[in-house]
């Protein structure tokens, strides 16, 4: 569980904003993905969240100015090829589910490196999405090219932080989680080889409501 007591339940302060819930199948945020296929660390920024106030970077838009960073931190079991139709240029790969991603804030954020995943998790520990199944497709299979992924990720735990004079917690913003699409060029060889990808996440829908509803 997050353990950030100070920022738990914190009461809202006069003309404090408190950021609303995303809209059923509204976006949520947009994120920028790197994946080492020999270690399996994914790491990554937040560049978009619905109803938080901008600018989510302390000067030009980078992995090293990014207030919101995102790091796989539990592992998906390895992935199923799926048969098909032979296609050379084709392949379809399940990830059962399993893995976890969790959404980290850097108040005072410096220099990262894609090859040191540690660098992307620093800060305090917002916001812990567990994934279900992911299908990957991908064009040009006998050698990396472009991938197309969707899974949905369901909140299990986040917490409070304030932003921008606003307060913000992912329990508030996406309560029953979110569908995330992903696409990806497989081609990179520096620094070893990998995957860079562009993300959504869009809203689930569903009833919630809690106290924090109130504040």
């Amino acid at each position: 569980m997050l353990v950030i007591m100070t920022a738990i339940g914190m009461p809202a302060m006069a003309g404090e904003k408190v950021v609303k819930r995303v809209p059923t199948g509204a976006v949520a945020f947009h994120f920028v993905l790197d994946l080492n296929y020999l270690t399996g660390d994914l790491v990554g920024y937040v560049a978009f969240i619905e109803g938080v106030d901008r600018p989510l970077f302390t000067g030009d838009p980078s992995e090293d100015t990014a207030y919101f960073t995102v790091r796989l931190t539990k592992l998906t079991p390895p992935p199923i090829p799926l048969p098909v139709e032979p296609d050379p240029a084709l392949s379809v790969t399940l990830l059962e589910p399993g893995g976890q991603f969790t959404v980290f804030f850097n108040s005072d954020p410096s220099s990262r490196d894609w090859t040191n995943p540690d660098t992307f998790s620093q800060g305090v520990p917002i916001a812990v999405f567990e994934e279900s199944a992911l299908l990957s497709t991908g064009a040009n299979a006998n050698f990396p090219g472009v991938g197309f992924n969707v899974f949905s990720s369901k909140l299990i735990d986040s917490t409070w932080i304030k932003f921008n004079g606003q307060r913000i917690n992912f329990k508030r913003l996406v309560p029953n989680g979110v569908t995330i699409t992903n696409l990806c060029n497989g081609v990179r060889f520096y620094p070893g080889p990998g995957a860079d990808c562009g993300a959504t996440a869009i809203a689930i829908g569903g009833k919630f409501r809690d106290k924090s509803d109130d504040d």
